[in-house]
């Protein structure tokens, strides 16, 4: 589904409320880990962001049930939906937080328990054993290169279940030349898509150029690919907003400049009422998608008959040796500071992450884990492959948790007018100057 358009809290509004936050706790819970944070063995209410009905949910219902049977403990959960963060947030900083485990996609987590000085500290959990699993602790199962996107100045804010990423999809049946050998390179994607604009008659790149946050990822990932991780943010957080008429940024600019003026996008795509593009690449209209790890679960009802999932990240400028940035998201567990049930809470942390309880969340919600024991359903491999020979990096280098408001109110607006051939890179690059320098003007 495309990413939540609701408004999230600016820098300047996390900073504000951090502060107000930390006034109000107290010594012993600032101080305080999950085993010591709170009391509580027998029992512990669960906040979480999914729907009873959903495939995810289903999975943590079964852990429940076994946990539950195996330990004693129980649980009281609570399906919230997307906003469930929010809905904790008002009670945070007062003596009767209702939730003591909450889960949540991290830019969420970040915003409402971490910015906000509630979350608890998460570290001492990593030492717990997995139970069933003799030698395996929580840290040894989920990466530190995950762990430490969601680590801020020594705070573990969250634990991550489920990771994903965003990857070029394509039908690996109608393709098997492009699955054989993906392009490794700019320039042989670019060759790639000459090729199938001149088989097919038309643009090969789908897009539904009316969600914002999916054309933000084309121009995001040519700054990836051209200047590396933290290229994006940094220019993001650049008072002067001098950072995006930089050659090097305004060269990056350029490729996407190019894909746009080759009609390298399927026709159509400026004027796409989501989910139009994207239902008719599945059903063999264009070749082509970026999208996240959740594009086959949304497109399969739509997809031609014998449709192969298949993908690969987009390619770099050029080949360097190094490893190639994967961009994720990642979904996990928080416990609030002032919960009252932490003991509990963290058991289950353990206990969820045991691969007998956390596979679910590749057979049956067809999600990846952070665990690289567990493989990935049929049709994200190729995501999961490119995770395991990467470097996991916050997606869009973190800029939706530390300059929210300037990446939807900014950057969006001026990406879509760019992405649509509205204007150059060079006039792109001075608008984004010039917006970001006000914009931070008036948030100081």
């Amino acid at each position: 589904m495309p990413s939540d358009r609701s408004a999230s809290l600016s820098r300047r509004t996390v900073l504000a409320v951090a502060l107000a936050a930390t006034l109000g706790l107290t010594a012993s819970a600032c101080s305080s880990g999950a085993s010591s944070a709170g009391g509580g063995g027998d029992s512990f209410t669960y906040w979480s962001m999914w729907k009873q009905n959903e495939p995810q949910a289903k999975v943590v219902q079964a852990a429940i049930d076994a946990f539950t049977e195996d330990t004693g403990i129980k649980v009281s959960v609570q399906w919230k939906g997307r906003q469930v963060v929010q809905q904790l947030a008002p009670t945070l900083n007062t003596s009767n937080v209702p939730a003591d485990l909450v889960d949540s996609s991290d830019r969420f987590a970040y915003a409402q328990l971490q910015a906000t000085g509630q979350a608890l500290d998460l570290t001492s959990v990593l030492d717990q054993e997995i139970p069933g699993e003799s030698g395996n602790t929580v840290g040894s199962v989920v990466p530190a290169s995950y762990r430490d996107l969601n680590t801020d100045e020594g705070t573990l804010w969250q634990i991550p279940y489920e990771v994903l990423t965003t990857q070029v999809w394509y039908d690996g049946k109608a393709l098997p030349d492009v699955a054989a050998e993906p392009p490794a390179t700019w320039d042989e994607f670019t060759a790639l898509l000459a090729d199938r604009k001149k088989a097919r008659g038309d643009g090969p790149l789908a897009l539904d150029s009316d969600i914002a946050d999916y054309s933000a990822y084309w121009t995001y990932y040519a700054v990836l690919r051209a200047l590396g991780p933290g290229a994006f943010g940094k220019a993001a957080a650049d008072p002067t907003g001098k950072a995006f008429e930089a050659p090097e940024f305004v060269a990056a600019l350029k490729r996407v400049q190019d894909l746009v003026k080759a009609d390298d996008f399927t026709g159509g795509y400026d004027g796409s009422k989501w989910p139009a593009v994207q239902q008719k690449w599945a059903k063999g209209k264009s070749d082509f998608l970026l999208l996240g790890t959740f594009a086959p679960s949304e497109t399969a009802e739509f997809a031609s008959p014998g449709f192969s999932y298949r993908s690969f990240p987009v390619p770099a400028v050029n080949t360097d040796g190094g490893k190639q940035a994967q961009d994720i998201s990642l979904i996990g567990f928080s416990i609030p500071k002032k919960a009252k049930n932490t003991d509990a809470a963290s058991k289950f942390i353990a206990y969820f992450l045991a691969k007998k309880q956390l596979s679910g969340i590749s057979t049956e919600a067809k999600n990846i884990t952070p665990r690289a024991d567990i493989p990935a359903p049929a049709e994200l491999a190729d995501a999961q492959k490119a995770l395991a020979s990467g470097t996991p990096v916050k997606t869009l280098d973190g800029v939706k948790e530390t300059a929210a408001e300037w990446y939807t109110k900014v950057f969006q607006p001026l990406n879509t007018s760019f992405i649509t051939g509205k204007s150059s890179a060079e006039s792109f690059a001075g608008k984004l100057k010039s917006g970001t320098a006000d914009y931070w003007k008036n948030a100081s």
